[in-house]
């Protein structure tokens, strides 16, 4: 995977932590980071830490399980940083990076990158217990 030049989407799920991840695309040579984070002024302090001439660092809150947070997150990189290359999911078991270069272009960019993000979610994110129907009952 080509880091070096590409513009970066780093979506923070809870429990995931995306600031050494942000860390590593910079000093790999991103052309710009937007960092999300379900916590409000998490994701806008490390932008403020990390922004540099080169690489700028677009922080914000957001939602990824959230459609409409994710095709605002697109939104907000493409204008502030120009069409993006690579989509990060930090979740509390990981990462996953997505090269949206993949996606078949005869489709919808958002859609794809909805169906992706969500089987990003489900990498990074830890199995849940069994539901509380498929544990016998004590006697």
């Amino acid at each position: 995977m080509r880091v070096a030049g590409a513009v970066v989407v780093i979506a923070v799920l809870d429990g995931g932590s995306g600031a050494d991840l942000a860390r590593r695309f910079s000093a790999a040579g991103a052309a710009g980071l937007l960092v999300a984070d379900l916590r409000p002024g998490v994701a806008e302090d490390l932008a403020a830490e990390l922004d540099r001439p080169g690489c700028p660092v677009v922080g914000v809150s957001g939602d990824i399980h959230h459609p409409a947070d994710v095709a605002a997150l697109v939104a907000t990189a493409v204008k502030h940083l120009g069409p993006i290359d690579l989509f990060a999911v930090a979740g509390p078991d990981g990462e996953r990076i997505v090269q949206l270069a993949d996606l078949p272009g005869h489709l919808d960019p958002l859609a794809e990158v909805l169906a992706l993000v969500g089987e990003a979610i489900g990498e990074v994110v830890p199995a849940q217990r069994r539901p509380v129907t498929d544990v016998p009952l004590a006697g």
